[in-house]
C-alpha cells in the first residue's frame, strides 16, 4: 500500500463555485480543490481548501498560498502573474493553465501525461 501511496499525486484547483477554474488570479480564489491522480489514469476529490488571502494584497502574496499547498505536485489555474509563476516554480510546483469546467481539466491533464 506504501509504494501505492508513493505514486499518487496531488492536484490543485482554484474555484469559486466547485465547478469551474476560477477565472482571477490564483490567489484571489475563495478555496482550492484538492484531487489524486494515480497510476496516471484516475483522478478522485480529496478535499476542499478554504483561501484565507482571498480578499488581501499583500506582498508575495503566492508564497502564502503556496504554503497552503505545498503537499500538491500540480496546479491547475486560469490566470497566476508572472512573478507567482516563477517562485511556484522554484517551488517544484507544475503549473497547468486552462480555463472551463475542471472535470475537463483534469481528463486534459490526465492525456497529456
Amino acid at each position: 500500500m506504501e509504494s501505492n501511496k508513493k505514486n499518487l499525486v496531488r492536484i490543485a484547483i482554484p474555484t469559486n463555485d466547485g465547478k469551474n477554474i476560477f477565472k482571477g488570479m490564483l490567489g484571489r480564489a475563495k478555496e482550492f480543490f484538492i484531487y489524486e491522480i494515480g497510476n496516471g489514469e484516475q483522478f478522485r476529490f480529496i478535499e476542499k481548501r478554504n483561501n484565507p488571502y482571498s480578499n488581501t494584497m499583500q506582498r508575495l502574496k503566492t508564497l502564502d498560498v503556496y504554503e497552503l499547498l505545498s503537499d500538491c505536485k500540480i496546479i491547475i489555474s486560469h490566470n497566476i502573474g508572472k512573478k507567482g509563476v516563477e517562485r511556484l516554480i522554484r517551488k517544484g510546483m507544475k503549473i497547468f493553465f486552462k480555463k472551463g469546467n475542471i472535470r475537463e481539466a483534469l481528463i486534459d491533464i490526465i492525456k497529456e501525461k
